[in-house]
């Protein structure tokens, strides 16, 4: 009896915390918020295939397209198609393709469901379960929206909140990393 109520008692909190992360519309007055120009904040992760990953990843490309998701979210898992398209794309021009998964890092189960729902869609870019932390926890807790998507420069800092929902949006998505690109040359 106790093991069954254990189960109905995380799946509520799963329902709950599914429900609080796509029913809002607004940010949250609590705690800091991150937006262009600001540095994404530090963050230690383990990779799905179990490597060590921190936020000094952002030093190895020009510019990183960063995914925050999680497996309930319809919208997060219908954009993996096209994100694993942009990184097959502009992998010779460097630019990295990553994303977060927001329910993995203590779950193995739901782990085993975000590793599924990656191979359902053909993902080959890197996702991330992140250890949490006052600074990465305090950015996450204000999302609002999912996915969300950010171009973040080899510095570390936000460029940009992006939308891949479009041709026309994935061509404005070019013509950006193109510029940013460019820009580092000089």
């Amino acid at each position: 009896m106790n093991k069954i109520f254990k189960n109905i008692s995380k799946i509520f909190v799963l329902l709950f915390l599914a429900l609080a992360m796509t029913a809002c519309t607004s940010k949250a007055p609590e705690g800091p918020t991150v937006s262009s120009g600001d540095a994404f904040p530090k963050f230690d992760a383990v990779d799905f295939k179990g490597n060590p990953v921190s936020s000094d990843v952002f030093k190895d490309s020009p510019v990183t397209i960063m995914s925050i998701w999680f497996t309930g979210c319809k919208g997060c898992i219908d954009e993996m198609p096209t994100l694993q398209k942009i990184s097959e794309e502009l992998k010779d021009k460097n630019v990295k393709v990553m994303s977060i998964c927001l329910d993995t890092y203590e779950d193995k189960k739901i782990k085993e469901e975000a590793e599924k729902i990656i191979e359902a869609k053909g993902v080959k870019y890197p996702n991330l379960a992140v250890k949490p932390s006052e600074e990465i926890d305090n950015y996450l807790k204000n999302l609002t929206a999912f996915p969300t998507t950010l171009l973040i420069g080899r510095d570390g800092k936000i460029i940009d909140n992006i939308s891949v929902g479009s041709q026309e949006k994935i061509d404005e998505l070019y013509k950006k990393i193109d510029e940013i690109i460019a820009s580092e040359g000089k």
